[in-house]
């Protein structure tokens, strides 16, 4: 098995419920309650998990000062019936620096210009591949906001959608967001498959980037 987990204690750690889409249901199961521990994997990070979760989920002070070294995206998902609803937190400066390169406008700014959530979505569809049974899917957005993190800087988050035409069996995925830019950038999704509320765990990173597949119905 290529990655572990670590469990956070409720005192570390503690996730709000997420509200998905804006008039209709919150997803509060699992790992989207606010009594939920949070899992995330931490086998190739460089930094402890109380400062990643920190960083990654704008939680309380931690008792900690950290020095942005490590480059990291979290995302969490959920699959129900032929929908994947995506929400990934990334770094607002290695974003910037990211898109800056992609779309060769060395002056982008992502506070401001009036193109960046398009910009965003075509740079997401370019390095996120998600299939539903071989399928290949393309992602809409749906939401995007900014968080402060612990240390002053800010996180930039993204809601997602992808339509599948049916409940998939299968999920293969790839994420190699930012890994162009920065050589040590991990790409952490934990993806959530109903009914059952099954969680699974996987880690792009360490010049490991191969698409991995998800059996849903197992």
């Amino acid at each position: 098995m290529r990655t572990s987990l670590r469990t956070f204690t409720a005192a570390l750690l503690l996730l709000p419920a997420e509200v998905w889409r804006g008039n209709e249901k919150s997803h509060d199961y699992g790992f989207f309650s606010d009594k939920e521990i949070a899992k995330v994997t931490d086998d190739h990070m460089k930094l402890t998990t109380l400062t990643l979760a920190a960083l990654l989920f704008g939680g309380g002070d931690a008792g900690v000062r950290v020095i942005h070294e490590v480059h990291s995206t979290h995302t969490r998902a959920v699959v129900e019936n032929g929908t994947v609803m995506w929400k990934v937190r990334l770094f607002s400066d290695d974003l910037e620096k990211g898109l800056r390169a992609y779309a060769r406008r060395p002056a982008f700014a992502l506070d401001g210009d009036p193109k960046a959530d398009s910009l965003f979505t075509a740079y997401f569809n370019a390095k996120v591949s998600v299939s539903a049974d071989g399928r290949a899917l393309k992602a809409t957005l749906v939401q995007q906001g900014v968080d402060r993190d612990p240390v002053g800087g800010t996180v930039h988050w993204y809601l997602l959608q992808f339509n599948a035409a049916r409940a998939p069996g299968t999920l293969s995925i790839r994420n190699t967001l930012l890994a162009e830019r920065f050589p040590n950038q991990a790409n952490i999704v934990v993806l959530l498959s109903m009914p059952g509320e099954k969680r699974h765990s996987l880690y792009f990173g360490d010049g490991d980037n191969a698409a991995q597949t998800v059996e849903l119905r197992r």
